[in-house]
């Protein structure tokens, strides 16, 4: 190797660059971090999965990019959005893992793909106001949702594969 020094894996550190403003969603009553919608469109576009859609921010709104940090639940135990001093502020995080889920409570939506998030800082703000350093008190993760798959889109309809 002509003196050059071989690298592994013990050579590495986990970075915290990427990042987003702390937002309020009226219309859903979630606190969020803003991601670019350029990063879901880029993990959707590498993903070979028969019947994947982009996420919608809701029925009536396109895609829009985030990490949830806190649920309504969440900010009505802390005493409301209004508590969030924080807001506006830029949180750092660093991306994870493609992963999978069945979710509940997302009505016709049977599968749902997200990339895990890790953010020292986010997990921080959370305890600042006497919560689990994560979601669903702390069994869950932060994520940020790349594609779903809905209700009978893979097998009520007319298109058959053919041998």
């Amino acid at each position: 190797l002509d003196g050059q020094r071989t690298k592994t894996a013990a050579d590495t550190e986990t970075v915290y660059n990427l990042g987003g403003k702390l937002f309020y969603a009226e219309d859903t009553d979630y606190l969020m971090l803003s991601v670019p919608n350029a990063l879901v469109h880029g993990v959707f576009s590498a993903m070979a999965e028969p019947g994947v859609e982009l996420p919608l921010f809701s029925a009536d709104k396109p895609l829009s990019a985030h990490i949830t940090v806190m649920t309504p639940e969440e900010l009505a135990k802390i005493g409301g959005a209004k508590k969030i001093k924080e807001r506006g502020q830029q949180f750092h995080y660093s991306l994870g893992r493609l992963k999978q889920v069945r979710p509940d409570g997302w009505p016709g939506v049977v599968r749902c793909f997200f990339v895990t998030v890790h953010s020292p800082e986010l997990q921080a703000l959370r305890r600042s106001y006497g919560l689990s350093s994560l979601p669903r008190e702390g069994q869950g993760e932060f994520h940020i949702t790349t594609g779903v798959i809905r209700r009978g889109v893979l097998g009520n309809n007319t298109t058959a594969k053919k041998s």
